[in-house]
């Protein structure tokens, strides 16, 4: 009986052991940046509104679910235009410095600890340089390798800003 509790106990540590290496697993990160020939100013009114990603092709509606608009603390959802959503909440807003700050609360990537933000910054000549950067972890059971994931979030921010670039540019 003793050595059953013993094998028990040997056997719950090896899971707390396993459950906090996978708990520490590698903090990824992902970032994404273009160019776009509008002032800063320009640039940063098409992004800056936390309930509205309608310039991301992938995003088919915004929508607040608590919070006011642009305030910490605020959460979104997003509804993709695959059926899918995902919920954020805002952590930084800054209109003086153009950036803000977001955190993921729930979504079907395989990440968890996501951080990300978003920032706009005055280039010469009149042009902005927009950055998306996250850090983030690959979910313990996610069926994809860390190269994948990041792979991923670099696509859907290249996508996002890509078309970013597209919808300023051409309304000039």
């Amino acid at each position: 009986m003793k050595f059953r509790a013993l094998l028990q106990f040997s056997v719950l540590g090896m899971g707390v052991l396993a459950h906090g290496i996978a708990a520490s697993a590698t903090l990824l990160d992902v970032r994404e940046s273009i160019a776009i020939a509008a002032v800063p100013e320009v640039v940063w009114k098409a992004v800056k509104d936390f309930d509205d990603m309608r310039w991301h092709p992938a995003v088919a509606a915004t929508r607040l679910t608590a919070g006011r608009n642009n305030e910490p603390q605020a959460i979104r959802l997003l509804t993709l235009k695959d059926g899918a959503g995902m919920t954020e909440q805002l952590r930084v807003h800054d209109d003086a410095r153009r950036v803000q700050h977001y955190t993921m609360l729930e979504s079907p990537l395989p990440v968890t600890d996501y951080d990300a933000s978003l920032a706009v910054t005055p280039m010469e000549g009149g042009t902005s340089l927009v950055t998306w950067q996250a850090r983030f972890r690959r979910k313990e059971d996610a069926p994809v390798d860390d190269d994948t994931v990041k792979k991923t979030i670099s696509g859907i921010f290249a996508a996002g800003l890509g078309n970013l670039k597209q919808l300023l540019e051409t309304t000039r």
